[in-house]
C-alpha cells in the first residue's frame, strides 16, 4: 500500500465514523463538511502539501467536523467556535475527550486572530456564515496575511450541483473575493468532474467549496489538490458568478 493510499484509507475511515448531530438542523444532514468525502480528501491534501501546523474551524454548531479533525489529526492543534453557547459546550463536551482540540464561544475573527499569532501556516475551514452575521471578509484578511490557507464553505464554484449562500444580495463566491482588501488573482474550486477514490455518500444537499491561499503562498494553474480547480477572479466576476 502507498503512503497516499493509506491517507486516503485514514481519511475515509474516520470520516464516516464521524456522527452526523448536526441533522436536527442543518439542510444537508449533518456530518463533516457537510458529509462531502470530496472535501475531506481536498483538505487532507492542502494540509499535507503546505505542512500545516493547526486546523481551525469557524462556527462549530454541533461539532460534527470539529470531532472529525481532532480525531484524523491528532498531532495538530484543532481550534472551533461558535458565539451560540449552547453549540459551543455542547461541542466542547463532544470533544472533552480529544486533548489537541480547543472550543470556544466567541466571535469567529477573535479566535482567528489567535491562531494566527501562534502558528506559522493554519489551515481554516470558514463556515460561520449562519443568520444575520457576515464575517467572511474579516476571517480572509485574517488568514491570508497569516500565510493560511483558507477553505471557504458554501461557496458558488457555478454549478447547480452544488449548493451557495448569499447575504444581502451579495454570492459566496466571487463577489465575496472582490471585497478583500487585497483580492486573489487565481483561487480554487471544488472540482465537480474530479474522480473520487470512494463514493461520495451525500446524496442531498452539496455546498461548494472555494480556496484561497495566504499571501505569501504562490498560488499557480496547477491546483493544489487533485479536487480542486484553478479560477482567475477578474474572469470570473465579469461572467457572473454562476458562469
Amino acid at each position: 500500500m502507498t503512503d497516499q493510499q493509506a491517507e486516503i484509507d485514514l481519511t475515509v475511515g474516520v470520516f464516516y465514523r464521524t456522527g452526523r448531530a448536526g441533522a436536527r438542523r442543518l439542510a444537508d444532514g449533518g456530518g463533516p463538511f457537510g458529509f462531502d468525502i470530496a472535501v475531506a480528501l481536498m483538505v487532507d491534501e492542502l494540509i499535507r502539501r503546505y505542512e500545516c501546523d493547526a486546523v481551525a474551524e469557524t462556527g462549530c454548531f454541533a461539532g460534527d467536523t470539529t470531532f472529525y479533525l481532532a480525531r484524523r489529526y491528532p498531532g495538530l492543534p484543532v481550534y472551533s467556535c461558535d458565539i451560540d453557547r449552547e453549540c459551543a459546550a455542547f461541542t466542547a463536551r463532544r470533544l472533552a475527550g480529544c486533548p489537541n482540540a480547543e472550543v470556544t464561544c466567541e466571535d469567529s475573527p477573535a479566535m482567528l486572530a489567535r491562531v494566527a499569532s501562534r502558528h506559522a501556516r493554519p489551515l481554516a475551514f470558514l463556515d460561520a456564515h449562519w443568520g444575520d452575521g457576515w464575517p467572511l471578509v474579516t476571517e480572509l484578511g485574517i488568514v491570508t496575511a497569516a500565510a493560511g490557507i483558507a477553505v471557504i464553505h458554501d461557496f458558488d464554484i457555478g454549478h447547480d450541483r452544488f449548493s451557495y449562500d448569499a447575504y444581502d444580495g451579495v454570492a459566496c463566491g466571487p463577489p465575496l473575493l472582490a471585497r478583500m482588501a487585497a483580492p486573489p488573482a487565481l483561487y480554487y474550486t471544488l472540482d465537480p468532474g474530479a474522480v473520487l477514490p470512494v463514493p461520495c455518500l451525500q446524496t442531498g444537499r452539496r455546498a461548494g467549496v472555494g480556496v484561497v491561499l495566504g499571501t505569501d503562498v504562490s498560488a499557480s494553474e496547477q491546483p493544489p489538490s487533485r479536487f480542486l480547480a484553478a479560477r482567475h477572479l477578474d474572469s470570473a466576476r465579469m461572467a457572473g458568478s454562476r458562469a
